[in-house]
């Protein structure tokens, strides 16, 4: 599962570097496989993944990621904004993880995933946990163990919700 959790990390880390040389389009998830290679390091990663219409769906930081077997990227210090409408609306934090591009038909998607800590952001609440799985196609986050839901006060006043 980690392996995996890397392995996309690291593809959408390489991407991000061929775009910064080139600039002139963004690249479908689909093209994303052709840039990774067994062995790549990276240090100071900052990606970003699109669907296949273009839109921009998350943006991956970490502090190092270095590419496995099998197209799987192995990501520390993570930080992934993941968008929705054109807005960040959730950002997930977790000292290690891996990644990897996965197919489902035709359709390719980000996969992240890790049996470490995860801490999750969004405007209404904070989420922790141990153990993760995030997949692009639906903007899906799944917490395996420990999970801990804190609601924010902005949320508490919400109208028309009572806590």
């Amino acid at each position: 599962m980690k392996a995996v959790f890397y392995s996309l990390w690291v593809l959408l880390i390489c991407c991000s570097g061929v775009l910064a040389q080139d600039g002139s389009e963004k690249p479908s998830a689909s093209k994303l496989d052709e840039y990774l290679e067994s062995g790549m390091e990276v240090v100071g990663v900052q990606a970003p993944y699109y669907d296949d219409s273009g839109a921009k769906k998350a943006q991956l930081y970490g502090g190092y990621a270095k590419v496995l077997e099998g197209g799987v990227a192995d990501v520390s210090n993570l930080r992934i904004d993941v968008y929705q409408d054109g807005k960040v609306f959730m950002t997930i934090f977790a000292p290690q993880c891996f990644t990897k591009i996965d197919s489902s038909g035709d359709a390719k998607m980000l996969v992240v995933q890790s049996e470490g800590e995860v801490l999750i952001d969004m405007e209404q609440m904070t989420v922790s946990g141990r153990g993760f799985r995030f997949t692009s196609a639906e903007n899906k986050f799944e917490i395996a163990h420990d999970s801990k839901v804190l609601v924010k006060e902005s949320a508490r006043t919400m109208k028309g919700v009572e806590l």
